[in-house]
Parts: structure tokens; sequence; C-alpha cells
């Protein structure tokens, strides 16, 4: 542990705000401007969940704002290998810092411990805000007893959080914002996994079997209704007659992936057909597929099929079928 003399007592200035929260830019406060910003937020309007990724180059060890004590915890994941010397805290009066410089080193932070917190470029982490309300209302939809505080980690593996922040990333690097089916399917991974594995209660999450056929059908049937994403999980998840969380478990176990996942599955597999007509051109495909623009259709097909739309319309369009008949018959023998 680093010991107190040692932590630079540069600051930044700061307006003062009792309502700072650890998201958005309020938490880029101390690096200028957040890089990547959504939220989800409650009835109350106020953000439950939110995604902040935070990105700056060569900058001296500088401490950041203080901030209220806050009823939420705080995901931290490095994006690349932070050093050893670049991060540092002290909370609950304990000094924590870098143990181990690994991609996708997940840091988890309980809000309601008051915090110190220093920092150092160059940097890149994706931030994932978890409010006490949500997790307390995920709890209740899986009958546990709500979690009263939560183990703190540094720097550690975390294998389910690293592959979570994976599947967005894409997105997260291009500033492509998550939809509101997304935000919600993501912020219910996070918050059962927190629970799971970080929260000090004895309830255990229940084995959730899979959906039954009727609901997989009613799922399928609504995604493809929506494939812009603009379909909540709870609207899903009463189709079903099934709490939200449930029905992300539920939906987990049925088809092998999450929500979003599946979602742009369905989304390829309407691009696909759409590409075999010849008059439509990549925009228009990739906005009836559900895709905000082209660079974002053409992002994820390939990372799906392993070949660019205009590739793919090549080989599997119409004309290629003519073509493929034209080749085979002059190869055939005379």
């Amino acid at each position: 542990m680093a010991r107190d003399q040692s932590l630079p007592k540069k600051s930044l200035s700061t307006r003062p705000d009792h309502d700072r929260k650890f998201y958005g830019a309020n938490l880029a406060e101390v690096f200028r401007v957040p890089l990547y910003d959504c939220s989800l937020k409650n009835v109350s309007g106020v953000p439950d969940f939110a995604l902040t990724r935070l990105k700056g180059g060569a900058m001296e060890m500088q401490r950041a704002p203080a901030y209220p004590e806050d009823r939420a915890m705080l995901i931290c994941v490095a994006l690349a290998p932070t050093p050893v010397d670049r991060w540092r805290a002290r909370i609950a009066g304990q000094e924590v810092g870098v143990s181990r410089s690994i991609a996708f080193a997940t840091t988890v932070i309980d809000l309601m411990k008051p915090m110190e917190m220093w920092a150092a470029g160059p940097f890149d982490y994706l931030h994932y805000y978890v409010s006490r309300d949500l997790l307390d209302r995920v709890a209740a939809d899986n009958r546990i007893a709500s979690v009263d505080s939560f183990r703190m980690v540094f720097f550690e593996r975390d294998l389910v959080v690293a592959q979570l922040t994976k599947t967005i990333l894409s997105q997260v690097r291009n500033r492509e914002p998550l939809n509101m089916l997304a935000l919600e399917d993501v912020s219910l991974l996070v918050s059962t996994h927190l629970l799971q594995h970080y929260g000090n209660g004895k309830g255990v999450l229940r084995a959730q079997p899979s959906l039954e056929t009727w609901q997989k059908i009613r799922t399928e049937e609504m995604l493809r209704a929506h494939l812009e994403g603009e379909i909540r999980i709870a609207d899903l998840a009463t189709a079903c007659q099934l709490s939200p969380s449930h029905f992300s478990r539920c939906f987990r176990q049925s088809f092998g992936t999450s929500v979003h996942q599946w979602l742009i599955k369905l989304r390829i597999d309407t691009a696909k057909n759409l590409l075999r007509e010849p008059e439509l051109n990549l925009a228009e495909v990739g906005f009836r597929s559900g895709f905000c623009d082209q660079a974002a259709f053409t992002r994820a097909f390939t990372t799906l099929e392993g070949t660019t739309p205009s590739r793919w319309r090549k080989l599997n369009g119409h004309g290629a079928v003519a073509i493929d008949h034209l080749v085979s018959g002059e190869l055939r023998p005379r």
C-alpha cells in the first residue's frame, strides 16, 4: 500500500455541487469530458444505471474532485492495462492501488464508502454505475434479501464483466448509443452479477428454467417487430408473464446469449434477406434491419459473418445464383 505522504496533493478546481454522481460528465470532471455516456433512468427521471467511458493521454497524477456518498456501486473496467503507479485511492481509510497491469481488469467500488481518488494518464476506462435501488429491485425479483454491503476489489480479473464489456465494446468505441433494450439487458446482467459475486447476502439466486415454447415464440415475434431495439425488457417479460430479471435469465438459458446479442443476430438475418434485393443500397438495408447507420450495420455484419455486406451480396445475391449456374455449365464436360 502507498503511504499517506506519497499521495499527490495537487487537485483540480471544481464547482461546488452536492448532487454529483459517479457517471457521465460528473465522473469525467477531472478528465475534462466523457468519451461515451449513456444512462437508463427510473420512473423519477434519475439514472439507475449508466455507462461512461473515460479516455485520456499523458497527464500527471491529479486528485479527483470530492464526491458525496452515493447509494450505488461503481464497476471500473480498464480497457487497456493500467500501470501500477497510475491510479490509487483511499476508500474508507484504506489505501488501494493497481495490483496487476492487465487489460479488462475490474475494480468494484461501493460508493457508500468515503473515497479520495488520484489518477494519471494515459488511461482508458469503461464505468458501470449501478444504483442500490436497481440492485434492491433485482434482489426482490429473485426473492433474496437486500444486500447491505458489497465486497470491493481493485484491478482483478472478472471474466463475466470482461466478456460483457467485450460484447458492447465496438459500440462504445464508435460512440454508438445503446438502445433501450441493450441498456436494460446490460443493467440486469451487471446487477445480477454484483448480487451473486460481490454481495454479502446469504440468499442465492435460484436456478432458472428455460423459457417455455410459447414464450420463446412470443419473444422472438416482439423482437422482430422492434429490430431498432426501442422496446423494454419489461415489455418482453410482461408478455411472458415473468419479472424482468427472471425473463433475462430464462432468455439466456434458452438462447445461450443475452437479449441484446440475439437481437443483433435477428438484425443480421433480416439484412441477409434484404441484401438479396439488388435495388436496395446498403444504407437502406442497414436502416430496415434496425441499425442506426450504414457504418454500424457494416461493423456488426462483418463481426458476425466474417465478411462485409457488399462482399456477402456478391456471393449470395440473385446475381450470384445466375453466375453459379453459368460457371457450373461452363465447367460441365461436353
